[in-house]
C-alpha cells in the first residue's frame, strides 16, 4: 500500500506538478522554536522541515530533507551551535523529501523509523521512488543514495537522552508509516506530515479516517508547540487549522456521496468551497486530488 497512492497520482499526471507546487522560494532559514530546539524551514527543492534537538549528550535530528545537499546545510546549522555528536536521526515517514538526506547522518548511532518506512525504502520500491524524484530537476538529487532506517519499531518507542524524553508513536494517516514525536518537558509535538501549516496537505498515500483519528490523538496531548512537516512551527492554532481542514473535507465529500453525486460532481461542488475557505493557503492544485482520495475511501466503506 505504501506506493499505491504515489503511483495513482503519477498515473493521472499530478505528482510532478504537486511537488513543484511545494518548492520554496522563501529561502532556507533556521527557527529557534524553544531553547535547544530548532527547525529548518524552506530551502531549495521541496520545503520539508528538519528539526534538531541539542542535548547535553548530543543531537537528535528529525527528518533529513530532500537531498544530501540540503541535509548538509542542516548539518552546518547544527555545527554553528554545537560540536556534540549526532546521536539519533528519525524519519517521520518514507517520503523522499523527509528521508533522502539520510546519508549525511548515516554515522549517527541509529536512523530510526517505523518498520513500514524501511520496507518502503528498501529494494526496487525505494529505487523507483528515488528515480521519480530525479525527474524533478531538484538541485543535488543525483547525489542521493537511499539510506534506510537501521532501527525500526511497530507501535511506540521512547528515547531518553540528555535529560529529554522523546516518545515516538506510530499512527497511520499521511502514510502507513507515520510517527509523531512528543516531548513532554517542552510541551512540543513534532508531527511530520500529519500537520501542514498554511498549505493544503498531500494526500496521495493517505488513510483519511485514520488520519482524522490520529489528529484527535494529537489534540488530546498536552502541547503548546506544534512543528509541522511543512510550514512554520506554531501554537495550537496550527494544529486546529489542519484538523478543521480534514474534517471539513470529509464532511463536504460525504454530503455529496450521500446525494449520489459522481466524483466530478463532488469535485465541482467541494472545490470552490475549499478554495474560498483556505484561500490564504498554498498548494490549491492539490484540492481535486484530495477530494478524490476522500471520495474513493468512503465510497469503498459504503460499499463494504
Amino acid at each position: 500500500m505504501a506506493f499505491k497512492g504515489l503511483k495513482w497520482l503519477i498515473g493521472v499526471g499530478l505528482f510532478m506538478s504537486i511537488l513543484t507546487g511545494i518548492c520554496s522560494a522563501e529561502g532556507f532559514k533556521t527557527v529557534e522554536v524553544w531553547k535547544n530546539l530548532f527547525t529548518v524551514v524552506n530551502g531549495d527543492g521541496i520545503d520539508s522541515n528538519t528539526t534538531f534537538l541539542i542535548t547535553s549528550e548530543g543531537v537528535v535530528v528529525i527528518d533529513t530533507r530532500v537531498t544530501p545537499q540540503e541535509a548538509g546545510k542542516v548539518l552546518a546549522e547544527i555545527r554553528k551551535r554545537t560540536d556534540l555528536p549526532i546521536l539519533y536521526t528519525i524519519n517521520t515517514h518514507y517520503h523522499g523529501d523527509h528521508t533522502f538526506g539520510n546519508q549525511i547522518f548515516k554515522d549517527s548511532r541509529a536512523i530510526i523509523a517505523h518498520e513500514n518506512v524501511r520496507k518502503s525504502l528498501m529494494g526496487s520500491s525505494g529505487k523507483d521512488h528515488l528515480d521519480f524524484f530525479k525527474t524533478m530537476n531538484i538541485p543535488g538529487m543525483d547525489e542521493t543514495i537511499i539510506t534506510p532506517p537501521n532501527m525500526i519499531f511497530k507501535e511506540k518507542m521512547e528515547i531518553f537522552v540528555g535529560g529529554y524524553n522523546l516518545k515516538l508513536i506510530h499512527v497511520r494517516g499521511h502514510t502507513d508509516g507515520d510517527l509523531f514525536i512528543y516531548i513532554k518537558q517542552l510541551r512540543t509535538l513534532i508531527t511530520g506530515d500529519l500537520v501542514f501549516n498554511g498549505k493544503i496537505p498531500y494526500m496521495g498515500d493517505a488513510y483519511v479516517e485514520e488520519w482524522i483519528s490520529a489528529l484527535t490523538y494529537l489534540g488530546d496531548l498536552d502541547a503548546e508547540i506544534y512543528i509541522p512537516g511543512h510550514g512554520e512551527p506554531g501554537g495550537k492554532p496550527v494544529f486546529l487549522a489542519m484538523q478543521h481542514y480534514m474534517l471539513q473535507l470529509k464532511g463536504m465529500v460525504l454530503k455529496q456521496l450521500e446525494n449520489g453525486k459522481s466524483l466530478k460532481e463532488t469535485q465541482d461542488a467541494v472545490r470552490p468551497a475549499l478554495m474560498e475557505k483556505y484561500k490564504s493557503w498554498k498548494n490549491h492544485k492539490w484540492i481535486d486530488s484530495n477530494i478524490e482520495r476522500v471520495y474513493l475511501e468512503y465510497s469503498l466503506k459504503q460499499g463494504s
